[in-house]
């Protein structure tokens, strides 16, 4: 009778207590807010607002990709003040473009931390795309560049047939694409492990770079700038289509 008494009793203080302090500790533990690095407009501001709620964690506050969540990160987080984005249809060593950026916030890229964001009202990552310019004065010094898309006529009619898919299984050798990707194409070359970005899983079924052909002959056109990924713009358009027809079969073969 003693030993229940005296255990309700430790129930009804003990356990109160540790909810108290479990809530002080909540809110005594503020997540990190995104800094303002200047006077911000209300576009901006919300962009900041919409930043703390999906970017902050991975991103960091100060944008430069120095987050709590960074090192376990294989790919790791860009830095916002370099302004130097991978995932891009501008050539290597200027800015992407606004439709780049919000391809990545739609599609996401896959193989990676970054997830799709497609569900998020427009207006909100428009915001949050006006935002992440605030950490580079390169946006207000350069314009972006000229998106490889302009100059794109859509898909040949001889992409994806045998003929053309053998003819990118001889120039994914000829240009040394196996050293990184390997020879099946899953990102297993003979010098993947010592880059600094794995190589993607070309088997992978869902393509990082976007979904449609035109999106992985725009990566072989420019490159992933800032990682081992060398652009192919020396090729002809031709030569360029082929392999993207044996990237594409490689990727079907990585359904099976």
């Amino acid at each position: 009778m003693g030993e229940n008494t005296t255990l309700r009793w430790l129930m009804f203080f003990f356990l109160p207590l540790l909810f108290v302090y479990g809530l002080m500790h909540v809110y005594s533990s503020k997540p990190a807010q995104a800094k303002k690095t200047k006077e911000l407009t209300a576009m901006e501001e919300q962009g900041r607002k919409v930043y703390n709620k999906y970017c902050v964690g991975c991103h960091g506050p100060n944008g430069d990709g120095n987050s709590m969540a960074a090192p376990f990160f294989k790919n790791k987080p860009p830095n916002f003040h370099t302004a130097i984005f991978r995932w891009k249809s501008t050539p290597e060593g200027t800015l992407p473009t606004d439709e780049d950026l919000m391809h990545i916030l739609n599609w996401g890229i896959p193989q990676t931390a970054m997830p799709s964001f497609h569900l998020v009202p427009e207006i909100q990552k428009k915001a949050v795309i006006a935002y992440i310019k605030t950490f580079s004065d390169r946006w207000e010094k350069e314009k972006p560049g000229e998106s490889i898309y302009k100059k794109l006529n859509g898909v040949p009619e001889y992409f994806g047939t045998q003929e053309s898919i053998n003819k990118g299984k001889e120039l994914y050798v000829m240009n040394g694409c196996n050293g990184c990707h390997g020879d099946t194409g899953k990102g297993d070359g003979a010098a993947a492990a010592s880059l600094p970005v794995p190589p993607t899983n070309l088997t992978y079924p869902v393509r990082a770079a976007g979904p449609k052909p035109e999106d992985t002959f725009r990566v072989l056109t420019v490159g992933l700038e800032g990682s081992p990924m060398p652009a192919f713009g020396y090729l002809s358009e031709e030569d360029r289509w082929h392999l993207v027809s044996y990237i594409a079969y490689l990727m079907n073969q990585g359904k099976k």
